[in-house]
């Protein structure tokens, strides 16, 4: 009893620890979920998730293998699963493992050898968190179809896969591969990433099908949707003429409506391949599934929730375009988010700016370059400049300005522009993503990379636009005497070596300029009327100040 209370005044002081960065307040609960502790020193090589899904009682039972490799010496290891989900046991092997529970963290008597392989069995159930607004916030969605069925479906970034199934929740660790197994009641059809292998019966009203993943996958997007599906299928031929499979599941009263507006989705990926490569997980194929929310961008098995609309709901596109943002964007995540994933939540405009960026390539693929950058333009209002790009690490930090979105793909946009050589661009861009497919990067990774690639030092450029909120300021003055025109110009911002050049117009006439944090002066011998700094293509801000 004395050890009881002692733990329960531990536990109820460590809930109050709090850490502070860039203004921000987090809890130990935060940096057990973000921090790379050496409890966490083991790289996950599987996953076998098994399932069963009770639709009535919106309650889930079932259990998961882990199969890791140790990096570090530890006695303990941690794993995470939140604490409205029981464990009924942990095992290796046949051995029960005692364990303690730390919020949603939990620490198996367990030890972790380094360059050892082992496995552990975790058996669960309970009641998982229903989301409130999925897919912001993260959760179960148990909802009825038109026809009063069953439709389910999950979408956890951010908050966490641990919400429902037990992992190593972290980004920086993926399984090489995967195996997941749904149970549902008859007559639902139950489906998750990857391919299915097999579907088997399970007593006389259930049914089994075990879905296989061949690639790492990031534990948000492991997924599972339940409901009445129709399924159709397409096969297209890649750019480099290999065979991709394209399914399709929706609803069963969705079918004829899916078929014509599905046909876009053929054009989508080819334009991603030109700027990236084949789609990167071909083994597996291609899915887009009809969810009961939005979208989210679940490898090999994308959410779909946009009723059949152009645009997003209807909205947020020009009028002249005619494509559905949420196959455009959450297919884009294939190739940034899914096959090359940040390490850390705090630099997720790696996930999002990237795959926004290439919402535009698609309509550049097809419409040219100048009407994608009328797609820029028409979103750059959006930018709030509200927070920095990069947020605090190793805590899970998920209060991301939307700015991680339309503000990062400026950010590449930008870059684009600063270069003056599209060949080149796209060589980074391209090789950026096939030197890293499969794998991890950060900003660090980025910068180095394009440092390399360009001879230049774009880091001040970089950390500008990503450490602080404000953007760069051109502060400029014209003088006009006699038959003269001066201009002077000069950056404002914080990073004294920022560099990006830009144009002027005069009465017509471009001239391409270089300010740095110093005043510069420049003079013509004409008289121009109208002289302004040109902000297409580029994002910063400009402020005219009289001589």
């Amino acid at each position: 009893m004395i050890f009881k209370i002692i733990q329960a005044i531990f536990l109820c002081l460590l809930s109050n620890i709090t850490l502070t960065s860039q203004n921000n307040h987090f809890t130990l609960k935060d940096s057990l979920r973000g921090s790379m502790r050496k409890e966490r020193e083991y790289d996950v090589t599987h996953y076998e998730l098994h399932v069963k899904i009770n639709l009535d009682k919106k309650f889930l039972e079932g259990y998961n293998i882990i199969s890791y490799v140790g990096l570090t010496d530890s006695k303990e290891i941690q794993v995470d699963l939140f604490d409205n989900m029981s464990i009924k046991f942990i095992k290796s092997g046949k051995k029960n493992l005692k364990y303690r529970r730390i919020f949603n963290a939990i620490f198996i008597d367990h030890p972790i050898q380094n360059g050892k392989s082992d496995k552990i069995v975790i058996e669960y159930e309970g009641n998982p968190v229903i989301a409130k607004n999925a897919p912001w916030d993260g959760g179960f969605v148990f909802k009825k179809d038109e026809k009063n069925n069953h439709w389910v479906g999950v979408a956890c970034e951010g908050t966490g896969a641990s919400l429902w199934w037990p992992n190593k929740d972290h980004l920086s660790d993926e399984p090489n591969d995967m195996d997941i197994f749904i149970t549902v009641d008859n007559p639902y059809f139950a489906l998750s990433n990857g391919k299915l292998i097999e579907e088997l019966k399970s007593g006389k009203k259930s049914t089994t099908y075990h879905w296989h993943v061949s690639y790492p996958i990031n534990n948000y997007n492991v997924s599972l949707y339940i409901g009445k599906y129709s399924h159709f299928s397409e096969d297209m031929m890649t750019l480099s003429k290999e065979k991709l499979t394209l399914n399709y599941y929706v609803l069963e009263y969705n079918l004829s409506k899916a078929k014509i507006h599905f046909e876009q989705t053929k054009k989508i990926l080819e334009s991603f391949e030109h700027f990236c490569g084949t789609y990167p997980f071909i083994k597996d194929g291609y899915a887009l599934i009809e969810a009961p929310y939005l979208g989210m961008e679940h490898q090999s098995g994308i959410a779909y929730g946009n009723g059949y609309q152009r645009g997003y709901l209807g909205k947020r596109i020009p009028e002249n375009l005619n494509f559905d943002y949420i196959i455009v964007h959450e297919s884009g995540h294939e190739y940034w988010g899914n096959a090359v994933s940040c390490k850390d939540h705090s630099e997720m405009w790696l996930h999002e700016g990237f795959t926004t960026y290439m919402e535009s390539l698609y309509i550049e693929y097809l419409f040219g370059r100048d009407e994608a950058l009328r797609y820029l333009e028409f979103q750059k209002p959006s930018i709030a400049n509200d927070k920095p790009l990069l947020g605090p690490k190793h805590v899970n930090y998920t209060d991301n300005t939307s700015d991680i979105y339309i503000k990062g793909s400026w950010i590449l946009q930008t870059f684009r522009k600063s270069l003056m050589n599209d060949s080149l661009f796209f060589d980074i861009f391209k090789s950026f993503f096939q030197n890293h497919k499969y794998g991890f990067v950060t900003t660090k990774d980025w910068v180095d990379f394009v440092n390399t690639r360009t001879g230049v030092d774009y880091t001040p450029f970089f950390s500008q636009y990503l450490k602080y909120k404000s953007l760069p300021k051109l502060v400029y003055k014209v003088g006009h005497r006699d038959t003269y025109t001066s201009i002077h110009y000069k950056w404002d911002c914080y990073e004294r070596d920022f560099n990006l050049p830009v144009e002027i117009e005069m009465d017509g006439r471009k001239i391409r300029l270089e300010p740095s944090m110093d005043w510069k002066n420049i003079e013509f011998n004409r008289n121009f009327k109208n002289v302004k700094p040109v902000t297409r293509g580029i994002l910063i801000d400009v402020e005219e100040q009289k001589m």
